[in-house]
């Protein structure tokens, strides 16, 4: 699926329906560019295409054709601050903020919070992380959660044995989970992230977190605006040229201390990331972008498909590790299992009668044994009668 720089709203809205039932790759960002389709660009769900009606979607945006299991949601503006988590908590929050439960970061986290490495090696360096952002939802997208099927196609693509190959090439063909729906709008969210040598209390970070937010948010600070609008002046020129790229890059990150212990991230989706935060809201419903999506996982829809255990369980290792796309093969190969010592339910839990490796004869309760070869020996020298 194509780029999403320098669409219109009308492109933007048909896309976001059309996107509904596609596979996603959870260790990737959120962008409807990602979004994989299935043979002949046909959805992974099963769907009646035949039967559809046109969709208004606010803005006088009308999309034809939209199956009636795909609904439409008028949005709306939020401003909103979480508290001072921890990297699990915030991980499981994005994720709810995604349908999906666990803790295993997505690539949404790891993107809002620059994340680059290892998930545990990132959460052992983490003290706390918060978040404070404007959320403008212009409309959401969503499939009836009744409606979801896997299609045959689909189901007969699943590897019946533990294929690495053939595993890594469902999961780069059609991703880890189902997109079921689909937020569309912008937000402005900073981001801040307090690693582990930080002594700051967490009522100092949350103090830090509004006062910048304030900051940013406000339309009573004509100083910023003039700021950021000379800034605009200046690129004027090549401010389509900013406003592609401006989302194909990590968020720059900010310290906030001397000692480069507290990091703030600033985000924007969504509108031209240029000018003020007032000129930034007004930008929004001509340059609108997905903010939120929802997922079900894959794995989740093929009870009773052969070999959905092996495919489970090559989406978890890759989910959790997060290997590159390209080198999910070799990663998956070197997953195999490999018995080195006694599994975990071949030892036993307790007492049990001890087999006598051989006959023996004991002195003492404490002490030596003397140990009996019984096998025969046939000699030539014993004793005739004693034979």
């Amino acid at each position: 699926m194509g780029s999403m720089r320098n669409m219109d709203p009308q492109s933007v809205a048909e896309r976001a329906v059309r996107v509904i039932g596609y596979g996603y790759d959870l260790t990737t960002d959120l962008r409807l560019s990602a979004c994989k389709s299935g043979p002949s660009d046909s959805r992974l769900i099963v769907v009646d295409e035949m039967k559809g009606r046109d969709l208004l979607l606010p803005g006088g945006i009308v999309v034809p054709n939209v199956p009636y299991c795909i609904k439409s949601d008028k949005g709306e503006r939020t401003r909103f601050r979480s508290d001072v988590l921890s990297f699990t908590q915030m991980s499981e929050k994005f994720n709810q903020d995604l349908s999906i439960s666990g803790k295993i970061p997505s690539g949404h986290f790891n993107i809002m919070f620059n994340y680059k490495g290892c998930w545990q090696s990132d959460a052992a360096v983490t003290k706390s992380l918060a978040f404070d952002g404007c959320f403008i939802t212009l409309y959401n997208i969503e499939l009836e959660k009744s409606h979801i099927t896997l299609s045959d196609d689909i189901k007969q693509e699943v590897p019946s044995s533990w294929d690495p190959s053939a595993l890594a090439t469902f999961i780069e063909k059609y991703g880890t989970h189902i997109v079921v729906g689909v937020k569309i709008g912008g937000k402005d969210v900073i981001h801040i992230k307090q690693l582990q040598h930080s002594n700051v209390e967490p009522t100092e970070v949350q103090n830090l977190l509004k006062k910048l937010a304030d900051k940013r948010f406000s339309e009573d600070l004509p100083n910023c605006s003039a700021q950021r609008a000379k800034q605009k002046d200046k690129n004027q020129s090549n401010w389509q040229f900013q406003a592609s790229l401006a989302q194909s890059f990590r968020p720059a990150v900010v310290p906030l201390s001397k000692n480069e212990d507290i990091l703030s991230i600033e985000v924007r989706r969504g509108g031209v990331d240029l000018g003020s935060h007032k000129q930034w809201l007004s930008s929004i419903s001509d340059s609108p972008n997905v903010i939120f999506m929802s997922f079900v996982p894959i794995t989740s829809l093929l009870c009773g498909v052969q070999g959905c255990g092996f495919l489970s369980h090559a989406v978890n290792l890759y989910l959790r590790y997060k290997p590159p796309i390209e080198e999910l093969t070799e990663f998956l190969e070197f997953q195999l299992p490999r018995q080195w010592a006694p599994a975990y339910g071949d030892l036993p839990l307790g007492l049990r009668r001890k087999k006598d490796a051989s006959p023996s004869l004991p002195y003492a309760l404490v002490g030596p044994k003397l140990f009996v070869n019984i096998v025969p020996v046939i000699s030539s020298f014993l004793n005739p009668e004693f034979h």
